[in-house]
């Protein structure tokens, strides 16, 4: 699975491009809880305490910006490509 660290107020990667079907895991690594929620109410997450984990399957193409809705300035976003299109031939 592809992992975004949320660490000192920040998601780490800010922008992931995954392919659909795969599952993302938030990890909290900061001392401050933080909540994932995205723009259009596809996915949120409970308040992660530190060392806590949120993970969301994409099965859509698309993209999904986020935020942690306890810190509205933390921003991400997660580029979803159809299945078979990251391949380099």
């Amino acid at each position: 699975p592809a992992t975004v660290k949320i660490d000192n107020f920040t998601f780490a990667p800010a922008t992931l491009t995954v392919t659909a079907g795969t599952t993302v895991i938030w990890k909290n690594e900061d001392d401050s809880p933080h909540r994932i929620g995205d723009k259009n109410g596809t996915f949120k997450s409970a308040a992660l305490d530190t060392d806590d984990t949120f993970s969301h399957t994409f099965a859509a193409p698309g993209e999904y910006p986020y935020i942690c809705t306890i810190h509205p300035y933390m921003a991400g976003k997660i580029i979803v490509k159809p299945a078979g299109k990251m391949s380099s031939n």
